[in-house]
Order: C-alpha cells, then structure tokens, then sequence
C-alpha cells in the first residue's frame, strides 16, 4: 500500500527535525534585539537593519495586534453573548 501525498509530506517534515532545533533558541543578534525594542515601544523599524531583523520586527507586531484585538473584542463579545 503507497503512502498518501499528506502521510509522505508529514514523514519529510519529521526529518527536518534536528536535535538541534528541539535545544535552546538562538541568541538574537544586535539588530535582531534592535528591532524587539522598537516593535515593543511602538517604534518604527530601521531600513538599515537585516531582514532577519525585519521578520522579528513583524512578528512582535503581528503577535501583539493579535493580542490586542483579543482584548478588545473580548468584553463587546461577552456583553453580545449575555444581552443577546
């Protein structure tokens, strides 16, 4: 019996696991750091900085707009569900 296409595409991602990928993150680098700080503080990101640093930057703001529409959200939801 032949494997199915999503049973082989699992088994190669499998092996892209390496025992260095399960042990502890990498340490940012000094723009990676930079661009946490600003994405933090509300700050705008700085062109000069790599794309490593860039996909750290949107990922701490499109983590944080998540976060932040949750709480938002969540008291006009509650108050829909309970007067509804």
């Amino acid at each position: 019996m032949m494997p199915s296409m999503m049973e082989r595409d699992a088994s190669r991602n499998s092996d892209n696991v390496t025992e260095k990928s399960l042990s502890q993150p990498r340490t940012l680098t000094h723009d990676e750091k930079k661009a946490a700080e600003a994405a933090f503080r509300g700050e705008p990101f700085n062109p000069s900085w790599s794309a490593a640093a860039q996909a750290v930057y949107d990922g701490i703001l499109a983590a944080m707009g998540k976060r932040e529409m949750a709480e938002c959200c969540e008291p006009a939801l509650e108050r829909e569900c309970l007067v509804g």
